[in-house]
């Protein structure tokens, strides 16, 4: 039962968000809200997985970089982190003591060859960085892989002198040694070899010639620490993935100083939009590579680059020509640049434009020659969103597969041509591989999670054909697909905020008619077994709203569909089961039938008390139990967010005035509204059908006076009239209020006096039916007796016509009878 305290805040907090959905939930967004973007917005993937997708990895290195680093103090997570025996790393912590590389080496006598001439290494390294504040930056306790996810930190390592020519000796040991004998460190000497070569190229950048032979030592080592990994060498640190990274930020430089990522990514800096071409160009292709392994970072790095590309249209066009390139800016426009532009018109106000980066760039392309296009589906996405329809149907046939099917679909809407528009619909949806078949996902063209939203457009494109019962299958496989009834509710429900179960549920309530609904859930939506109880002495598991899967949510909403209709026997096998308590505690299959019964012995009890008594019955049921056994799940109940929040799921009948909607849709959505159109609007029917029992009951009984005493408590619970006015502001007085005050003024006029009228709708008693029906045969008799004191005379006089009737009748027959003896 709702307090009143609730309604009041309730109240103003529909007060002061009249003209947003409500407070509360984040609600997602329904393909149904806007039909016309839903159905002509451009195909595009996420920036994700299309850099993931730019050079796929074909051969076999780790896809992972590597993970956090265990406490020092845990030998053996530490051993095996490193990829070690725990008595090799035991001796390794013990040489860390030591004051040179060749102290390391001397007294490492036992390990295996690499592993000691690694270590030697790894101290003269450590012994050079002792200028520095930052000191390990090879050590064994610590990772050799340094991060290249953006932005870069400032940092200090000294990368020449002697004791660092001593640490490039010992590495170029190791990478000396036969393959079979370096299997532990020729990874980890290869990369740290890399990453001095690439600090003395930093600090040599301002003399060419050093620069670039420093520069090309860096790029082999970093290369040959990828080719000892595919060779079988140790890389529990993900160097080789790292590698990728690491060679790529080699061509990050102009005029003898590295370009940061906070200096590129920074809009009024010009690092980024001054690189060499060709240098931006080696580094797209390492980062796509280090993305297509698996690289989280690589993903950020290649953004970082194509945002800085398409800030400069110069750059961006030297890019073009090579492939990679080409289409890293081409997806990159698709997912993180927007359509249109605003600028000021007047100095006043903004006007909106076509977004120049996205024309510039397809113009470019298109001028450099469609045969050199990489990527024709993506591009076609792109003329497509450019508003170069004719560009875009000519790249189409280029690239056949579900992407290019999919922009076909958008170019045949584009027309309003819906025939053709299904057709490329259904190859789209046909043509993509199964999101479980590694083997049909290698190089697909759309990102698995677009599956889903392509069978929710063909939906909504079947909604605008008026094939109802198909464009519910679609929204409800997209929907069921994805998981969760698309209401954020609990953000630690992984499947909070996802699906299109909004939608599924419009068309179940609202278009659908209940027989189409119900040979559709027989068909397609078997309830699920209810959980287990809970253990003994184990807590009980917590349920909410929304809590059950999608598909039993949607038995519950047509079970309370047909409770509404008078359904009642046939409502029985959709509501959930006595035992699933996803669904509350009470037993709703029990509750409906009583229900019911309570309804027939209304209309066929043999007296007026009775019937009143049923009536009762029933109207306290559909109040107490109203939103499980009778409410919307949309508005104007809202059982979706268990009642408590108003608004964020469904449509009004301003909605449908948009495109794509047919007039049969109308009219269902018209032939469904709830009577009355008001939040909890079972409330007002059970208030209702208990005035309708008072009509039945003695209006100077308690139970008259109890009875509306009840029904205007309903009406007083609230709660508050959002919107009564039309215009999002409350009105004066709620008709829930006007309710009750007729309520309480029969009451007044008709019943009795009682002690807790002064609390009237607040604090009533049970009707008490049994004094009722001794009253009623009180007034029985009061009524016979009243009769027959005002009737007297007649009743007397008639009483004499018929006794004289009688003997005239008597003495008659006798007079007949003697003439015939």
């Amino acid at each position: 039962m709702y307090k009143r305290q609730w309604i009041a805040a309730g109240l103003l907090a529909g007060i002061a968000a009249a003209t947003v959905w409500a407070c509360g939930p984040d609600f997602p967004s329904q393909l149904l809200d806007h039909r016309e973007l839903t159905l002509k917005a451009t195909p595009q993937n996420s920036f994700a997985f299309e850099a993931a997708s730019l050079l796929p990895a074909t051969d076999k290195l780790p896809d992972d970089e590597a993970g956090e680093a265990p406490k020092a103090d845990d030998a053996a997570a530490m051993a095996k982190w490193l990829g070690l025996a725990p008595a090799q790393w035991q001796q390794l912590a013990e040489l860390r003591q030591l004051q040179s590389g060749a102290e390391v080496y001397e007294k490492g006598k036992g390990l295996p060859e690499d592993l000691r001439l690694y270590a030697a290494g790894a101290a003269d390294f450590e012994i050079a960085q002792g200028a520095c504040e930052g000191r390990g930056a090879a050590s064994e306790d610590a990772s050799a892989a340094g991060e290249d996810a953006p932005p870069a930190t400032a940092h200090c390592m000294v990368s020449s002198g002697p004791g660092m020519d001593q640490a490039v000796a010992s590495f170029e040991k190791v990478l000396a040694l036969p393959p079979e004998q370096a299997r532990l460190r020729s990874v980890w000497a290869a990369y740290m070899l890399g990453r001095i070569h690439a600090e003395r190229a930093l600090d040599q950048a301002s003399d060419a010639t050093v620069f670039k032979r420093e520069r090309d030592a860096a790029a082999k080592a970093f290369q040959q620490v990828r080719a000892r990994a595919l060779d079988g060498g140790s890389d529990t640190q993900g160097l080789a993935l790292s590698s990728f990274g690491e060679e790529a930020r080699l061509h990050l430089f102009v005029d003898g100083k590295r370009c940061g990522w906070n200096e590129m990514a920074g809009p009024d800096n010009d690092c980024g939009v001054r690189l060499a071409p060709e240098d931006m160009k080696h580094a797209i292709t390492l980062y796509a590579a280090q993305a297509g392994h698996g690289s989280g970072s690589a993903v950020q790095s290649l953004s970082i680059l194509a945002n800085t590309a398409l800030r400069d249209d110069t750059l961006a066009a030297a890019l073009i020509d090579h492939p990679i390139s080409q289409r890293l800016l081409v997806i990159y426009a698709l997912a993180r640049v927007d359509d249109v532009v605003s600028e000021a018109a007047d100095g006043k106000s903004m006007t909106s434009k076509p977004n120049p980066a996205l024309v510039t760039l397809v113009a470019a392309i298109e001028q450099r020659g469609l045969e050199h296009v990489e990527g024709a589906d993506r591009l076609a996405a792109l003329a497509y969103r450019a508003g170069r329809y004719d560009l875009a149907a000519k790249l189409v046939d280029k690239a056949p597969g579900p992407l290019s099917s999919w922009v076909r679909a958008k170019l045949a809407l584009q027309r309003g041509d819906l025939a053709a528009a299904t057709a490329a619909y259904a190859d789209a949806v046909k043509a993509f591989p199964k999101a479980n078949d590694p083997k049909s996902m290698a190089g697909a063209s759309i990102d698995p999670d677009n599956t889903h939203l392509l069978l929710g457009e063909q939906g909504v494109l079947a909604l605008a054909r008026g094939d109802y019962v198909e464009a519910m299958g679609r929204l409800y496989d997209a929907a069921i697909a994805v998981g969760g009834s698309g209401n954020e509710f609990y953000p630690e429900d992984e499947t909070s905020g996802t699906g299109f179960g909004n939608d599924v549920t419009y068309l179940a309530e609202r278009v659908l008619t209940i027989d189409e609904l119900k040979s559709f859930v027989d068909a397609r939506v078997p309830a699920s077994a209810p959980p287990a109880p809970a253990k003994a002495g184990s807590a009980a598991p917590s349920y909410y709203p929304g809590s059950a899967p999608f598909g039993d949510n949607l038995r519950w909403t047509l079970a309370r569909r047909m409770m509404r209709a008078g359904r009642y026997d046939e409502a029985q096998n959709y509501f959930p089961a006595s035992s699933d308590e996803r669904f509350g505690k009470d037993d709703l299959r029990a509750k409906a039938r009583e229900f019911a019964q309570d309804l027939h012995d209304a209309e066929h009890t043999w007296t007026d008390i009775g019937k009143a008594e049923a009536r009762y019955r029933a109207a306290a049921i559909q109040r107490e139990l109203g939103m499980e056994l009778f409410g919307y799940e949309q508005g104007p109940d809202y059982n979706d967010m268990g009642g408590g929040f108003q608004g964020g799921s469904g449509h009004s009948a301003d909605d449908l005035k948009q495109s794509f909607v047919t007039d049969g849709e109308r009219q269902r959505y018209a032939d469904t509204a709830p009577k009355p159109e008001r939040r909890f609007h079972y409330r007002y029917l059970a208030a209702d059908r208990a005035a309708g029992a008072a009509d039945l009951l003695p209006p100077r009984s308690q139970a008259f006076a109890a009875v509306l005493c009840k029904a205007s408590g309903w009406m007083l619970e609230g709660p508050p009239d959002y919107g009564d006015n039309g215009d999002g502001t409350p009105p004066v007085v709620p008709e829930r209020l006007l309710k009750a005050k007729a309520l309480y003024d029969r009451y007044v006029k008709q019943g009795a006096y009682v002690p807790w009228a002064e609390n009237f709708g607040e604090s009533c008693p049970e009707p008490d039916f049994a004094s009722a029906r001794v009253m009623q045969r009180h007034l029985y008799v009061v009524k016979a007796r009243r009769a027959l004191r005002h009737n007297l005379p007649l009743l007397t006089g008639g009483l004499v016509l018929v006794i004289g009737i009688v003997g005239f009748a008597v003495v008659r027959r006798r007079k007949k009878a003697a003439r015939t003896a």
